[in-house]
């Protein structure tokens, strides 16, 4: 499947078609058996790409995602369309108006082609709780996608969106990256507008895009967060000699499968070999960080959730139980926890002074099968999820931009994905960085 930016130049060239590449699609989408969308806009998806496509024909501006069908994640509002949030209880809720990011998608000729699946309410590391059903991985149907933007991440993998849209409160948009093989950026914490989302966490929720490769994925952030064009893609490409590469080992070199340290070493060798000095960081207070960004995910979670958590019928079983954990919580304990992020954002904003980025694993494992809530990993036996979402959710409350690029496979030729964590505001050296693990030198 072409990128973005070559679907756009073979519009223009009369290489390919809206309609052509939009009927493609659904037909594919059709066919699918790894229940990627709760609801597909085929009809509304048609008649938007022969508007694209007669557009074209009469000579007018060809906008950035002119006619791209585009996947949103069924927890962003969509104009005339449901937003379920993976629930049965919002199976027949239909949005008024569309989400800031859809409208700013649309803005610049994107097409909806659909609302990707997620996990229930976005609470969940694995994917495979919707009342939908889950999404399945492209790479291996019996294992999971990762979570909770666990559809966001499969549609783009299965070619059955040429992006999409996921939101990150712990993991939710680079798991799913890394463990089907995709691209996706958790941008600085409030670059872009949460405006139609339905929230898990306010202090910690951040809205992001998922792509097949780097500069998509930039075009797909520019556009997003009105940033110009060019913005975030202006280093893509550029030589990365004279870079430093901070590595932290505490915490980011503990619980990780061999097929994850090996692709861990392969990423470090590549960059050196790029001609990037590689040098080991660490990151102070980083177990408390990590603890403080649970707590205020759980508290926040069950309050966005406490009035309608008695009736069972809205939720599916593990999604309640884990909602409840917030429950008994004490308000000056939270308060603290909130106090923290002052102190978050400061550790990584130190570990990140005279170095240009942090390299670690996205994820300490591989995709599990589906259903799997305990892996064994060094020997011992783990939870699962949280083996999932420790390594990216300290920077969901530093706020620091965190991207996921594919790099590696484990044993069963399952995708692993390398996390580039970023100074603030600073996306655009992550994509020159990630540019290069797309590409190793060599």
């Amino acid at each position: 499947m072409k990128s973005v930016v070559e679907l756009v130049d073979a519009y223009r060239t009369g290489e390919r078609s809206p309609v052509e590449v939009v009927d493609g699609m659904l037909a594919d989408i059709e066919t699918s058996t790894i229940n990627a969308y709760i609801t597909v806009l085929g009809e509304q998806a048609r008649a938007e790409a022969q508007a694209a496509q007669e557009r074209i024909a009469a000579g007018q501006e060809i906008r950035a995602l002119e006619g791209v069908p585009i996947a949103i994640k069924d927890l962003i509002d969509v104009a005339g369309h449901r937003t379920t949030m993976g629930a049965e209880a919002y199976a027949d809720h239909v949005s008024e108006a569309d989400a800031e990011v859809v409208r700013l998608l649309r803005k610049e000729g994107a097409i909806i082609i659909g609302k990707a699946n997620t996990h229930q309410f976005a609470y969940g590391s694995t994917g495979d709780r919707s009342f939908f059903g889950p999404a399945k991985n492209p790479h291996d149907p019996a294992r999971i996608t990762g979570g909770s933007s666990s559809g966001s991440a499969a549609t783009v993998a299965a070619g059955l969106a040429y992006g999409s849209i996921g939101t990150d409160t712990s993991a939710s948009i680079r798991l799913p990256a890394a463990l089907c093989g995709v691209v996706g950026m958790k941008a600085t914490l409030g670059l872009v507008s949460k405006e139609g989302v339905f929230p898990l966490s306010e202090t910690l929720d951040h809205i992001g895009p998922l792509s097949t490769c780097v500069k998509d994925n930039a075009l797909l952030l520019e556009i997003i967060a009105q940033r110009p064009l060019g913005t975030y893609s202006s280093k893509i490409g550029r030589d990365i000699s004279g870079l430093v590469i901070g590595v932290p080992t505490r915490f980011y070199g503990e619980y990780l499968s061999p097929a994850v340290k090996r692709s861990m070493q392969e990423g470090i060798e590549a960059l050196q070999a790029a001609g990037a000095t590689v040098k080991t960081v660490e990151i102070d207070n980083i177990y408390d960080i990590y603890d403080a960004q649970q707590f205020v995910l759980k508290v926040e979670a069950y309050a966005t959730h406490a009035a309608s958590l008695t009736v069972k019928a809205s939720y599916l079983p593990e999604v309640q139980a884990r909602l409840l954990a917030g429950k008994d919580a004490l308000a000056s304990d939270y308060l603290q926890a909130l106090k923290y992020q002052g102190t978050a954002q400061a550790s990584f904003d130190k570990a990140l002074d005279g170095v240009d980025v942090l390299l670690t694993p996205t994820c300490g494992i591989s995709a599990t099968l589906r259903d799997e809530r305990s892996t064994r990993i060094n020997d011992e036996e783990r939870g699962t999820m949280w083996l999932l979402t420790r390594l990216t959710a300290p920077t969901n409350f530093s706020g620091h931009p965190s991207l996921s690029v594919p790099f590696g496979k484990d044993v069963n030729g399952m995708p692993l994905g390398l996390q580039l964590i970023g100074k603030m505001h600073d996306e655009e050296t992550l994509y020159q960085v990630a540019r290069r693990l797309e590409i190793p030198a060599g």
